[in-house]
């Protein structure tokens, strides 16, 4: 019996160690600061995802390619994880989330001296709304099709489409919306303004695709991982290398 047992547990131990012997494949869209080519280390969500995955053991490869080809990868199997999400009900029927590294909220923007508010998604009906394709804000604004949405590729598209008056308003990620206007034209930074109200706070993800062998394992060693470093500050410093602002790690 004993020689059973032991046969069992090299089993599993070989299983775990082919596992992490794997390259593991992380992506994620140009979404800054959380996610493009020409930030630090691909930017926040990669830079953490790459991070917590090496400490738990694992090797990691990131790339930041188009939305589009993330959705086709995450669905035919070319891709393994993906960084920069926030939690979808469509995109968990193939993905498996890891715990939350960082939280933002979801605003409005809108022309200095606009004098909007925002009190909910229905309220927005008699704007037009400049927003990004394919992105995801929150669950209720994404499913309401009976809004004036103008569909841009980039969120500065959007911002400068609302400072020059082509769209009423804008969203995204405070984060985002910072970073756009700070470092990619400062001087939008006259033209426009946030909303008054929070549409929405969202926790940033990774997600591993459910049908990857051992997709389950990774999730848990992820979490542990990701829960000691936020224990022992490594998390912290590490989101503030890419978000000085209000870092909440």
């Amino acid at each position: 019996m004993i020689k059973y047992v032991f046969a069992a547990i090299l089993a599993v131990t070989a299983t775990f160690a082919a596992a992490q012997d794997r390259v593991l494949q992380v992506v994620a869209d140009d979404w800054p600061p959380f996610s493009g080519p020409n930030l630090p280390d691909g930017g926040m969500s990669l830079d953490v995802i790459k991070a917590v995955l090496e400490r738990a053991g694992y090797t990691v490869e990131t790339r930041v390619v188009p939305w589009a080809r993330i959705m086709d990868g995450a669905r035919n199997g070319t891709v393994d994880i993906v960084g920069s999400l926030f939690a979808d009900a469509e995109l968990a029927k193939v993905l498996t989330y890891g715990d939350p590294f960082y939280a933002t909220d979801i605003q409005l923007l809108q022309p200095v001296g606009a004098g909007h508010s925002y009190t909910s998604v229905e309220a927005l009906r008699p704007y037009s709304i400049a927003v990004g394709d394919g992105f995801l804000y929150e669950e209720t604004f994404d499913r309401a099709d009976y809004l004036d949405k103008m569909v841009v590729t980039t969120t500065l598209q959007a911002v400068q489409m609302v400072a020059h008056g082509r769209a009423d308003l804008t969203l995204d990620s405070v984060d985002v919306l910072r970073h756009v206007i700070e470092k990619d034209d400062p001087s939008l930074n006259d033209l426009v303004e946030l909303v008054p109200g929070t549409m929405a706070s969202q926790n940033l993800h990774m997600a591993v695709r459910t049908d990857l062998e051992g997709s389950a394992q990774i999730v848990a060693d992820f979490n542990a991982t990701l829960a000691e470093m936020r224990a022992d500050g490594t998390l912290k410093a590490l989101l503030q290398r890419h978000v000085s602002d209000q870092v909440n790690g």
